[in-house]
């Protein structure tokens, strides 16, 4: 379980440096550890903020999803006994549109995680080529990434 959580992780961070700086992925992996290992605080500061923010958007998605199909559940044509489309029961429908918007929802957000980690070996990059302080980052990214070290 810790080896495929700490293959993946390289494999991202490495993928990551592939792209932006076209290294080979042997090189890249071996410059994405550095990175990590030096930059190890803001790594951890932001990969646990963006987790929790993330699965926060998660459930929020398919709390919505559920209150949503809650709400169409209750519209006349499904109370209504002698209707072809009567529910019984809501909790089938409403799990199940929790259970897809949460799949979904996980899907989508897994291209913020990539944004998210492709901005901070940028900015990590950036700033081991800068002598510690970032020179081409966003003040605002700067500012906050600083006191997160």
């Amino acid at each position: 379980f810790i080896a495929e959580k700490v293959l993946r992780f390289t494999n991202r961070n490495s993928y990551i440096l592939v792209a932006v700086k076209g290294t080979s992925y042997c090189t890249s992996v071996v410059r994405a550890w550095k990175l990590v290992v030096k930059n190890a605080m803001r790594v951890a500061v932001v990969s646990i903020v963006a987790n929790v923010l993330i699965w926060l958007g998660k459930l929020a998605i398919a709390i919505a999803c559920g209150i949503s199909a809650l709400a169409l559940s209750n519209m006349p044509p499904y109370t209504d006994p002698s209707s072809d489309h009567y529910l019984s029961s809501q909790v089938m429908p409403v799990v199940l549109s929790v259970i897809v918007g949460y799949i979904i929802s996980a899907i989508f957000y897994q291209a913020y995680e990539i944004a998210i980690d492709t901005m901070l070996i940028s900015f990590c990059e950036d700033c081991e080529r800068s002598g510690g302080k970032a020179q081409f980052a966003p003040a605002l990214l700067a500012k906050a990434l600083r006191q997160a070290s």
